[in-house]
């Protein structure tokens, strides 16, 4: 039985007709002093016919403030609901406002030796020198001859509370070490959830919680109880279907990593994030990646597949990572960027695999191993033929797919091997027809991976930058046609793009000469409030050929004996603003010095 010895020290104790010391309740924070207490009040002073008057020194500096918080620990009966929840901050702060009759006080008990037990707790977390408390101590003990219980992170107290190690042993004399009673502790708590269908379903899971909890090694019940909360708002949202029994391993497995994670370092809640962002058989494939050497896992990159595992090894839920599942929902509510509690009850199939519609394929692929087998075959099959295809809305489709069908090929799920997948890819990535409008950044997580998937990596990152290429085409060609044809003004303040470098100086001399004196104006004043800009050669270099192209074009073209008309007015102009945009552009060689002065 967990906490015996220490029942049986407090009992022998409280027993004692006229102490002469205190008892001290130990253990690390979140241990269940408090818990432990409270239930052994509950249960065994009626029985000692002894009464308590508990209260917190957290923040108390002052024998004052001891003396003010006791009285009101004990005071019972007075005031609002409110008010009488005296153990409280709130509760306390209000009751120093109120005016009290004397005649209105009852004490929680009679403070008298042999009938009152005094229990200070958080003595680690007193805001003043320990002797202030030590003397206040001393007179319940010597003067008041009362029973005095302390409860204490000794650890905690032995390095920030002054004139604890000086002062201890002259006022304890029994020391009990409190240890976490998970199962009472998981019992009490499920059993004051309102909610009904969530309270009867934790208390069914029970065992199976409390075994889980220990192979965890989770001995903070602070931290427990956060668990149970978040379970419990989920639970309590979500729709139970009419006698459906709730699966909650998964689940369970799921928000304790996000909580203990967090509870560790809550920069770790990125990482959870990703975890369920992307799904099981990426997390899967991320933890079968060059574990088993340690050569490869010394030389590899800080990246945050490789910080995910670490903190999925380091919290013992490497065997988990096969029961969860990818979650958009779950990660969002990781995140607090959204809740829909019915959707992570889907996703981590609370009530049994359910067909969600409108889930895609590659979605639907993150849960395969809950399928039944015909349902698996089908989506391997249209799996298949969207690869033969092409037939992918995105790169982050085509990598995905990717890792699934490698990932199945070497589980032999499937009977095409993985170098054969290597190279249909591949094969795809390079004949892909590109379009401007087709989507081009994808996300690889985790960024390690074996020689297949890299070189995949490798083709698809080509044709990455061979959409940007047409899009940045597109993009200019766009611009440069708003521009001279004047239906775009906003393309003047547009300067961190270079939209003629790789435009032909005669087809835009072409296309000017059809716009009329008025393009031929706009395309000057693009190009003289380009000059303005400071860091103009960080982006616009590429553009001097084009500029030297087009000023020669006008050079060789423009009539240059007054009187000239407008429009070779107007020619001429741009003509010497782009002498001027390619001696400010141009390396100060003398070659170049010569041609752009000649």
């Amino acid at each position: 039985m967990v906490n015996k010895g220490a029942k049986q020290k407090l009992t022998q104790y409280l027993r004692s007709a006229a102490p002469s010391s205190a008892i001290l309740l130990r253990g690390s924070w979140g241990s269940g002093k408090s818990f432990f207490w409270d239930g052994f009040k509950e249960r065994h002073l009626p029985k000692l016919r002894k009464k308590d008057i508990t209260f917190s020194v957290a923040g108390l500096a002052t024998l004052e403030e001891l003396e003010q918080a006791m009285f009101l620990a004990s005071v019972k009966d007075l005031g609002t609901d409110t008010l009488r929840e005296t153990g409280t901050v709130v509760g306390r702060a209000l009751l120093r406002l109120v005016k009290v009759d004397p005649d209105d006080i009852k004490l929680k008990a009679d403070v008298r030796p042999g009938k009152t037990v005094i229990c200070i707790d958080d003595l680690e977390r007193f805001g003043g020198d320990f002797k202030v408390l030590f003397g206040f101590i001393v007179s319940l003990l010597d003067a008041a001859k009362l029973h005095v219980v302390l409860i204490s992170d000794e650890e905690r107290a032995i390095k920030e509370l002054e004139g604890y190690e000086d002062y201890k042993e002259k006022i304890i004399t029994v020391t009990a070490e409190v240890r976490p009673e998970v199962e009472s502790f998981y019992e009490d708590t499920v059993k004051g959830f309102e909610h009904k269908a969530t309270r009867e379903a934790l208390v069914d899971i029970q065992d199976y919680a409390v075994g889980f909890f220990k192979e965890k090694k989770l001995k903070n019940l602070r931290t427990l109880r956060s668990i149970l909360e978040e379970m419990k708002s989920i639970m309590q949202d979500m729709t139970w279907p009419e006698g459906q029994d709730a699966s909650l391993g998964a689940l369970l497995s799921a928000v304790s990593f996000h909580v203990i994670a967090v509870t560790k370092n809550v920069k770790n809640e990125a990482l959870v994030r990703e975890v369920f962002l992307h799904g099981d058989l990426a997390n899967i494939v991320m933890m079968s990646r060059a574990v088993g050497k340690k050569k490869a896992a010394d030389q590899e990159e800080e990246s945050s597949g490789a910080s995910v595992r670490k903190l999925i090894d380091a919290l013992g839920f490497d065997g988990d990572i096969y029961e969860w599942h990818g979650s958009t929902a779950f990660a969002e509510y990781v995140t607090a960027e959204g809740f829909e509690p019915n959707r992570i009850a889907q996703d981590f199939q609370v009530f049994g695999h359910v067909k969600q519609e409108g889930q895609s394929l590659l979605e639907r692929f993150r849960s395969y191993r809950a399928m039944e087998e015909p349902e698996f075959r089908t989506c391997v099959t249209e799996l298949e033929e969207i690869v033969s295809v092409g037939d992918f809305e995105n790169l982050q489709q085509m990598w995905e797919a990717h890792e699934i069908l490698d990932h199945l090929a070497q589980k032999k799920l499937i009977n095409i091997a993985p170098d054969v997948w290597r190279d249909t890819f591949i094969k795809l990535a390079r004949s892909f027809k590109v379009t401007s409008d087709f989507p081009s950044s994808f996300t690889v997580w985790p960024e390690s991976r074996d020689a297949n998937r890299a070189a995949v990596l490798e083709a698809l990152r080509s044709l990455e930058q061979r959409i940007l290429a047409e899009k940045t085409r597109a993009d200019n060609e766009a611009a440069r046609a708003a521009l001279i044809e004047g239906e775009g003004d906003a393309v003047l303040e547009g300067f961190n793009t270079a939209p003629f470098a790789d435009a032909k100086a005669p087809d835009i001399y072409a296309l000017l000469q059809g716009a009329g004196r008025n393009g031929v104006y706009r395309v000057t004043q693009f190009f003289r409030k380009r000059m303005a800009i400071t860091n103009l050669q960080d982006f616009a270099t590429n553009e001097v050929r084009f500029a030297k192209a087009l000023r020669k074009l006008i050079d060789s073209n423009t009539p240059n004996t007054a009187p000239i008309s407008l429009d070779d007015a107007a020619w001429w102009e741009l003509a010497g603003v782009l002498r001027d945009y390619v001696t400010r552009l141009s390396p100060l060689t003398r070659s170049l010095n010569e041609e752009t002065q000649s």
